[in-house]
């Protein structure tokens, strides 16, 4: 992989055509973004390995630290690509020598270095939840090296928001957040102690931008009052933040449609795409059912269709 080179053409291919048929609108909101200097993109994590396709709607251009485990087989490697991040448990998994990749860290900085965009996901997995997961500590060590070294970076909260994560041409919001102030390192401070500084920065403008509720019942509140809010024609997102920071000004929204209701419009384009090219709907609903949580539902529906042999004939 080239540094500095934003992802063949052929993977950003494949993320619009596969990004563009599972999902319904996907809108990018929130700050300007700057672009006369490398950026280090810090994403939530919602909805599984997806996630990486949806970035990319709103950073054409970007490179992505990816786990190896989406590099292990001849189907993965035709859907994902990227800077691979071997942990302790992948290398016992799948006995992975610790010189056979090159630092993450090592490499990422490379990029940044030579001008592109890297995407990190700080929480390491998704789990569609009330709140993120722990924020590893990556994002601010590139930050803080590159910082020392006097190379510019901006440094991109971004919130991803899936009104149903588990649903098909389910609408999606990318709200990007102002570049992230980095604390100054202080005279004779450590440089560890400079990196956790940095790490709680970046920390806080992501849980000012994603999902990060006290608990499972606030989650469901503001969620409704944002697909509520969102058939009104604003923002899921900014709804949704809203009612999550104040909850007292997000009262309860009117009772929503039916289920039934639901099914039916969700059916109107399954059965497009069913007749169209049955044989990826099938593989993708048979794959999808494997899935054992909201947010693996996607991929697996993906991978499903992308595996089918008769998808060639629908790319």
């Amino acid at each position: 992989m080239a540094t500095g080179a934003s992802l063949p053409l052929r993977y950003r291919l494949v993320a619009w055509l596969l990004r563009s048929l599972y999902f319904g609108r996907i809108d990018v909101v929130g700050a300007a973004q700057p672009a006369n200097k490398a950026r280090l993109v810090v994403s939530s994590h919602r909805n599984g390995a997806i996630d990486g396709y949806t970035v990319l709607r709103a950073f054409p251009r970007a490179q992505f630290l990816i786990s190896v485990q989406l590099l292990r087989s001849r189907l993965l490697r035709w859907m994902f690509t990227g800077i691979p991040v071997v942990r302790d448990k992948d290398r016992e998994r799948y006995g992975i020598q610790r010189s056979a990749f090159d630092d993450p860290v090592d490499a990422g900085c490379a990029h940044l270095r030579a001008g592109g965009d890297l995407v990190v996901f700080p929480e390491g997995s998704s789990e569609w939840g009330h709140r993120p997961l722990p924020y590893q500590r990556g994002a601010a060590r590139m930050a803080c090296r590159l910082l020392v070294e006097g190379t510019p970076v901006s440094v991109l909260p971004v919130g991803l928001h899936y009104v149903r994560p588990d649903g098909f041409r389910s609408h999606v919001e990318i709200m990007r957040g102002p570049a992230i102030t980095l604390p100054a390192r202080e005279d004779g401070e450590a440089l560890r102690s400079w990196e956790n500084r940095a790490h709680e920065a970046i920390g806080h403008a992501l849980d000012a931008i994603s999902v990060n509720c006290r608990d499972e019942a606030q989650f469901a509140s503001a969620e409704a009052w944002a697909r509520h809010r969102l058939a009104a024609g604003e923002s899921y997102a900014e709804a949704l933040l809203t009612a999550q920071a104040k909850p007292e000004l997000a009262p309860a929204p009117p009772a929503a449609r039916s289920s039934h209701v639901h099914w039916l419009w969700d059916a109107l384009p399954l059965a497009s795409l069913i007749l169209t090219c049955l044989p990826i709907a099938l593989a993708a609903a048979v794959t999808g059912s494997k899935a054992d949580a909201r947010n693996t539902v996607t991929f697996f529906r993906m991978a499903g269709g992308g595996s089918s042999p008769g998808s060639s004939g629908c790319r």
